[in-house]
């Protein structure tokens, strides 16, 4: 994809010259930050905020960048801007239902033998990251657990849809904050964001480095964090995740045995048989399409791996015999 912009927003970027890729790259610059200069290019971001009578004030978050990019297994031949993959996942994030920030514009063109990228977002006014608001001991209790709740959620669907954050941190989780303990996530740095085929090394990689970076949670709130995300699995599948995770944290913790957090779940009941069995987002994961295609059968033994091999083993001997009997079959006829 060359060029989009978002239909919610085409008619007021038009009426500013924003509708393409030269409006968006002459706008001034002043960077929030200093540019990141690496890969033989560079990137940055500016604010922008649009004045309109119809529309008032809009305020967007615009990022450009020069020879800023990558190769991946999709795109081996040529150069992406990593714009570009930051774009996707958004876009990939949308339709999972992972709230994140709203795309308005993304083009990219190549000058010369510079590629160059613009992706534009809508401002986030009136969010903060999650490690400044968990400061605010005021927050009521209720209204923490929560949002704690909200993000294992959001997370548990990232990995059920084979997917990794990479960067999972309380800076790239925004909070905003309403009236009668409202409140909107919105995860943001998706450019790392990679595809995963491991759902517990995904798991264990995101969440550790997510306790890890929330220095402002207490080991209460990691531990209700983990309790949450893992409430669909077996015992020995929390078990497992637990303890791999307790062992990535040791090894990376900056101060070796000093503050080191300890997750632990003290309800040990099997949470994947309440609500009926009823987890229907960890087949999407757990399982391998050809459990996926006899749901009531292979949930029935989710829990026993030997029966799930066992059971795959016999559909596909049956595969095998069918096709056998067919070729058969039309080697009688034709003889």
């Amino acid at each position: 994809m060359k060029q989009f912009i978002s239909p919610h927003y085409c008619d007021l970027l038009t009426r500013h010259g924003l509708n393409t890729f030269t409006g968006f790259w002459d706008l001034p610059r002043k960077w929030v930050e200093d540019r990141n200069v690496r890969r033989n290019g560079w990137s940055g971001a500016i604010r922008h905020t649009l004045v309109d009578g119809e529309a008032g004030s809009f305020s967007m978050f615009v990022k450009l960048q020069e020879n800023h990019n990558y190769r991946s297994p999709r795109h081996m031949l040529r150069w992406r801007p990593t714009f570009y993959r930051d774009f996707s996942n958004i876009r990939r994030m949308e339709g999972i239902g992972v709230p994140t920030v709203e795309p308005v514009f993304y083009a990219e063109r190549r000058d010369g033998n510079k590629l160059q990228a613009v992706l534009a977002t809508v401002m986030l006014d009136g969010y903060r990251e999650l490690n400044t608001v968990f400061e605010d001991l005021s927050l009521g209790g209720l209204v923490r657990q929560s949002i704690l709740h909200r993000i294992a959620h959001a997370v548990w669907l990232i990995h059920c849809h084979r997917l990794q954050h990479n960067s999972l941190s309380g800076k790239h989780v925004m909070i905003k904050l309403g009236e009668d303990d409202a409140f909107d996530i919105r995860f943001l740095d998706l450019e790392k964001m990679r595809r995963s085929w491991s759902w517990l090394r995904t798991a264990v990689c995101d969440l550790e480095k997510f306790i890890r970076l929330t220095s402002t949670l207490t080991t209460v709130e990691h531990n209700e964090l983990v309790r949450h995300y893992a409430r669909y699995l077996s015992s020995a599948r929390r078990t497992k995740l637990v303890a791999m995770i307790n062992e990535r944290i040791a090894r990376r913790w900056p101060v070796k045995g000093v503050g080191v957090p300890v997750i632990h779940l003290r309800d040990s009941r099997d949470t994947s048989k309440q609500n009926g069995g009823q987890a229907p987002a960890i087949w999407h994961f757990l399982s391998p399409p050809l459990f996926r295609a006899f749901p009531k059968r292979c949930k029935a033994s989710s829990n026993d791996l030997s029966s799930r091999k066992r059971f795959l083993t016999l559909m596909i001997a049956s595969f095998i015999v069918t096709a056998l009997r067919l070729e058969w079959s039309a080697i009688s006829f034709t003889i």
